[in-house]
């Protein structure tokens, strides 16, 4: 086979690779491997795939057309998801302004407000939320819960127990939008730090003020609360093997763009953003995987990243949206991201 052509390929899934996270949704990352593989196996030897032509009778065609045909099909699905991506990024900007708009300021602590706003993300949490709220009004937080278009009764429990402290997405945009609307409600009234921290029980609300405290006594500008940094203590009782497996794969990716980008707990989603990181991050959040990829584009921007340990709990109730093998498809799709995402700032690919 032409060195020529197998190098012509090799680039274009390279090119392609480059674009997820960004212009190509990293979701269907696991349809572009099979694809990928399929085309570089008819490139490279094609009579691996002989058995599975004779199977559906059928006759192997050239390897050139094979492959101008699956070029063809795949640019217009590029095309395509480009164009569907960027639709959902505006609908996630306009869902996230109009939230952050509703809510209700209170004028006299506007112009003294400081310190840090307790950003919650909530879908359909109806059964951790009566805990979680009475657990962070006891510690005496400035938080908001964005319940982001919850179809259970998430909503109704905090019309009656938190009507004061929270905003609803008239649809779902996932964390990425949560926390776009946390940050311009924090930008709106002047937080220093925004800390985020799930609504399901998991992150102990008595831990928030030290992670404030830490992350302004060592000028991180992203502060990740971490169940692993410190083997000593590390707890697995608020994960799954396959999760923290996927982890370590996950910190191995991140290492693409230096140490100072890896932690080892990169999904964990209580960690504490710095004024200048979340003002940055209002124009740069990623789409899908907002938290190991805002790890690794506020190091590459030069902001300083940490990790500090937090032992965290068992869900309050409910049940995780990401279990069994899900959970290793997730962490494919993540690492697929930070992958494509590393490729984007090389200076060829912009």
């Amino acid at each position: 086979m032409s060195p020529i052509l197998v190098l012509l390929t090799v680039a274009f899934f390279v090119l392609v690779l480059s674009q997820f996270g960004k212009r190509i949704a990293a979701r269907k990352s696991l349809v572009w491997w099979l694809v990928a593989f399929f085309l570089l196996a008819a490139v490279v030897s094609p009579s691996l795939l002989v058995p599975i032509a004779h199977l559906l009778g059928i006759e192997l065609v050239s390897n050139m057309v094979l492959a101008t045909l699956i070029l063809f099909v795949m640019l217009q699905i590029l095309v395509e998801s480009s164009e569907t991506t960027a639709q959902l990024r505006k609908i996630r900007n306009l869902v996230s302004t109009l939230a952050a708009r509703d809510y209700k300021y209170d004028n006299q602590v506007l112009t003294t407000v400081s310190g840090a706003l307790v950003v919650c993300p909530c879908y359909n949490e109806q059964e951790c939320l009566p805990q979680f709220l009475h657990n962070i009004k006891a510690a005496g937080q400035r938080f908001l819960v964005v319940d982001d278009g919850s179809s259970d009764a998430s909503l109704s429990v905090l019309l009656d127990s938190a009507p004061a402290h929270f905003v609803s997405h008239a649809t779902n945009i996932g964390v990425a939008g949560v926390l776009l609307t946390g940050f311009k409600v924090a930008r709106d009234a002047g937080f220093d730090y925004v800390v985020q921290c799930d609504s399901d029980g998991q992150h102990p609300v008595s831990e928030i003020q030290r992670l404030v405290s830490e992350a302004r006594a060592g000028s991180f500008d992203l502060l990740v609360g971490s169940r692993f940094c410190d083997a000593a203590l590390a707890s697995l009782e608020s994960t799954t093997l396959v999760r923290r497996l996927g982890g370590v794969l996950l910190n191995f990716s991140l290492g693409l763009f230096a140490r100072k980008a890896q932690v080892s707990d990169p999904t964990s989603g209580f960690r504490v953003y710095s004024r200048r990181a979340y003002l940055w991050l209002l124009n740069q959040m990623p789409d899908e995987y907002p938290e190991p990829e805002s790890i690794a584009l506020l190091a590459h921007a030069g902001f300083v990243v940490g990790e500090t340990f937090v032992r965290m709990q068992p869900r309050a109730g409910g049940k995780s949206s990401i279990g069994g093998l899900k959970s290793a498809a997730f962490m494919v799709k993540v690492v697929t991201a930070i992958i494509g995402l590393r490729l984007r700032t090389l200076v060829w690919f912009g």
